[in-house]
């Protein structure tokens, strides 16, 4: 009798389905290795009774195959994404990869990835189940809080008659984000993962940079840059978020971007004021004033003229250009002025090719060739001029759309 009676109390103690799982202790938390990561979406486990600990909490990095701190270069030779190879070779960019749904029920993957390291650094993997087996919300949910911790946000909404779920959670450098849909009366199932690369905050020097060219803007880069022995720093940013970048033309929030870069000065303290950054050039795109809508596509510090400094090179792209460039600026700074190296507007799907003291544009001419401009630094004028220009008629090839 004594038996039974301590059997039926274990029952009663148990959590029900939709159990709230404590959020774990900073202390004596385990590692990634021993907390298995989410994905595999297996048959719901019992839950611990109230009063037994929870798991840990581990990085929200990570979700079945694909892990957002994995290198680009090893990402892009996993197998199941092989059919994106040729486009994952770019320094930076984004992509919309179809995957096999098993082991983890995913069944597309879109990326974005920056060349702010070596070798490139994703920025954003979403993650899209395959409709026919997306896994229960609550199903889901259950499991990522296990691994990842309480979320951070629970947000609930509702578009006519479907209810939107969005959990979020992240720590100092990730930010991990759970899309789920139903219909009002309907079970909500799981839309999507997504795994975000958080911006890290400027430091140093770099600290009282403030660039506010419109609300909403993250930074790409930051970068100090020294020119006549003088502090200058280079910023590139854009309005939209990794998650998007990642969703790219197909997402609602692409067509109108806005990106933003300039060139920036330290200027000593006085008595009057204080030690501050002064903008030396700017150029913001997107927005009801760029008729042309343009985007800023890349930015590279290097030295381009052969002269020992570093040149500051922005290439510009169009709504329709994809990875081709509209127009290309080359600026450098000499005596504390800043001074245009080279500025071609109005290209036309362009290439651009940099060498030391020389510059190529290559641009699509009809369906059967290509015009390609060459530019020579000529350092009695200090700029770029056109050496020769050259129609070519063979067909071009994919690096030239």
């Amino acid at each position: 009798m004594s038996a039974l009676l301590v059997i039926l109390l274990a029952v009663q103690s148990v959590a029900p389905a939709r159990a709230q799982v404590p959020r774990p202790a900073a202390q004596g938390a385990r590692s990634a290795q021993q907390v298995p990561p989410p994905g595999a979406v297996p048959p719901r486990a019992s839950p611990a009774p109230p009063g037994a600990p929870g798991p840990a909490a581990v990085a929200p990095r990570r979700f079945g195959r694909f892990d957002l701190d994995q290198p680009k270069e090893q990402l892009a030779r996993l197998p199941d994404l092989k059919d994106c190879a040729e486009v994952l070779a770019a320094s930076s960019g984004h992509a919309d990869c179809t995957v096999p749904r098993d082991p983890d029920r995913i069944g597309r993957v879109q990326i974005a990835w920056e060349d702010t390291r070596q070798g490139g650094e994703i920025v954003a993997l979403r993650l899209l189940f395959d409709p026919a087996l997306a896994p229960a919300l609550t199903d889901l949910e259950w499991q990522l809080t296990r691994g990842w911790g309480a979320p951070v946000l629970e947000q609930l909404r509702r578009e006519k008659d479907q209810k939107l779920f969005t959990l979020q959670w992240e720590d100092a450098e990730h930010r991990a984000t759970l899309e789920a849909q139903g219909a009002l009366a309907q079970p909500s199932r799981a839309v999507a993962v997504v795994l975000e690369r958080r911006p890290a905050a400027l430091s140093g020097e770099l600290a009282s940079l403030h660039p506010r060219p419109f609300p909403g803007l993250r930074l790409k880069m930051a970068r100090r840059v020294e020119w006549d022995g003088q502090a200058h720093a280079v910023v590139w940013g854009t309005s939209l978020t990794p998650a998007q970048e990642a969703m790219g033309e197909a997402g609602p929030a692409w067509a109108a971007q806005r990106s933003y870069v300039g060139l920036w000065k330290v200027e000593p303290a006085t008595a009057q004021r204080p030690r501050r950054w002064r903008s030396l050039w700017e150029r913001v795109t997107g927005g009801d004033e760029d008729e042309e809508n343009q985007r800023v596509s890349r930015v590279e510090t290097r030295d381009v003229t052969g002269d020992g400094t570093p040149d500051l090179e922005v290439e510009l792209s169009c709504e329709t250009c994809g990875r081709s460039a509209s127009e290309i600026v080359v600026k450098t700074v000499r005596a504390g002025k800043l001074v245009d190296l080279l500025n071609k507007r109005d290209l036309y799907r362009a290439q651009i090719e940099f060498d030391q003291a020389r510059v190529r544009i290559r641009e699509p001419d009809g369906d059967e060739g290509l015009t390609v401009s060459t530019y020579a630094y000529d350092r009695g004028k200090g700029a770029f001029v056109l050496a020769r220009e050259e129609r070519t008629t063979r067909a071009p090839t994919p690096e030239d759309r």
